[in-house]
């Protein structure tokens, strides 16, 4: 005998309940920092945010209603909306912070927070690569002086002013002794 059950239900409280079930399946797909800084958004999530993403979904999937016929796919696209969000961004950064990233440790560059994954000794080959590709003006005399430890001077570049910007600019993670042992 089939019955037809009639409720009524929030819809936005129906929409967290399918967010969490589909983070409940991404379990164990990323790192920790991933995993924490997701349910920490979806916690922390209000009503605005909710409805703002679910509009934007709707315009960019060109979608009259949610229906969640399909609600990983649906899922899926709300989460890629999510993880361009700066505050999902910083709640990984905070977590990657915190030890939770691919290996526990990083560099973290100061100036605009950008965390990179390192494996263990692998700090300075990290610092050295940033600077390589992101401070280009300095990677020269980096490398002179990283090869010449009795240089203290290259292309304008003194060692003192080098190793200022780089304990300065740079934060380890995970690191057995702080950044100035390197120097």
């Amino acid at each position: 005998m089939k019955k037809t059950l009639r409720f009524t239900y929030d819809p936005l409280t129906l929409m967290r309940l399918t967010m969490d079930m589909f983070a409940e399946e991404l379990e164990g797909k990323h790192t920790k920092a991933i995993q924490f800084a997701r349910y920490e958004y979806l916690r922390t999530m209000t009503n605005d945010e909710l409805i703002a993403l679910l509009e934007r979904y709707m315009k960019e999937q060109n979608l009259d209603a949610i229906t969640l016929k399909d609600w990983r796919k649906d899922c899926g696209c709300l989460f890629q909306y999510i993880y361009e969000s700066d505050r999902y961004k910083t709640l990984e950064f905070k977590f990657n912070k915190q030890g939770y990233g691919y290996t526990g440790m990083g560099v973290v560059d100061t100036s605009d927070n950008t965390f990179y994954h390192c494996g263990f000794t692998q700090h300075w080959p990290t610092i050295m690569g940033i600077i390589e590709t992101k401070y280009p003006d300095l990677h020269q005399a980096l490398n002179a002086m990283y090869l010449h430890d009795t240089l203290d001077e290259y292309d304008g570049v003194s060692r003192k002013e080098l190793d200022d910007f780089i304990t300065n600019r740079f934060e380890l993670i995970g690191g057995y002794k702080p950044i100035h042992d390197y120097m």
